[in-house]
């Protein structure tokens, strides 16, 4: 079984809202949590508690127990945490919605849900069709104040489908649980932080290191879909594959 784990990133009045999984084959969960374990012991030795990697409370600095590590070492923390991601067998799937370009009765979340389960779920569709690799999916999200809201939605996708076609390969409606209590949803937001601040401020470190990672199939990097006004401009991969992979016009 393949796992989705799937957080958030940016403010309510972010251009940007951005929602971001990794997927886990089932027997890759236990290592990429022990690597991030190792990384506590690092840099938290006397931390014998677990502490929650929360990607923008280490950027800042700001609360325990980040506030008592100095600036360059936390982002040597980050940066190890991203090289964990890039170095492992995740897949990453992401939507950034341009809030703009939304009509004014939908809401960014459960069109980015609806978005990332339907390409999560086409996936694990094409496992089957080109490895024969039968394989089903699991959505656990990290929760948040939207919950109520999504779990409405979560079980009219599983029933009906999503605005993109339906679903055929996941084995339950999504599981929410606390971010603090899982490391692959830690990972999760590291991801959404870091594609958030590509989108929203031009910040491409940490996004490029993870880029690799993206689900992409027939050059075509379909983990990553930008919602924006300039997509027919936009150098990132979603936007740059799929431009190059359009049927070109016929010449006059």
């Amino acid at each position: 079984m393949w796992l989705l784990y799937a957080d958030e990133s940016g403010e309510p009045t972010s251009r940007y809202f951005v929602l971001a999984g990794v997927a886990a084959f089932e027997d890759d969960t236990y290592h990429i949590s022990e690597k991030l374990n190792k990384l506590h012991v690092r840099y938290l030795p006397s931390h014998t508690e677990s502490v929650e990697f929360h990607a923008s409370a280490i950027r800042a600095g700001r609360r325990a127990p980040w506030d008592a590590l100095p600036r360059e070492v936390r982002f040597h923390l980050l940066d190890d945490v991203y090289d964990v991601i890039q170095n492992s067998r995740l897949v990453l799937f992401a939507v950034a919605v341009e809030r703009a370009r939304l009509s004014a009765d939908q809401n960014a979340y459960e069109y980015a849900l609806a978005s990332l389960i339907k390409r999560f779920d086409t996936f694990l569709g094409r496992k089957y069709r080109d490895e024969h690799d039968p394989q089903r999916g699991l959505c656990i999200i990290a929760e948040s104040q939207y919950r109520q809201r999504l779990e409405v939605l979560a079980q009219l996708i599983r029933r009906e489908g999503t605005q993109w076609g339906a679903t055929y390969n996941l084995a339950e409606v999504p599981l929410f649980t606390p971010a603090a209590t899982s490391r692959l949803l830690q990972v999760a937001d590291f991801c959404a932080n870091a594609i958030w601040g590509r989108y929203e401020s031009g910040q491409t470190r940490h996004f490029d290191t993870i880029a690799s990672r993206f689900y992409t199939a027939d050059k075509v990097v379909h983990g990553l879909f930008h919602q924006s006004s300039d997509h027919h401009t936009c150098p990132c991969p979603g936007c740059l594959t799929r431009r190059l992979a359009a049927p070109s016009e016929p010449a006059p």
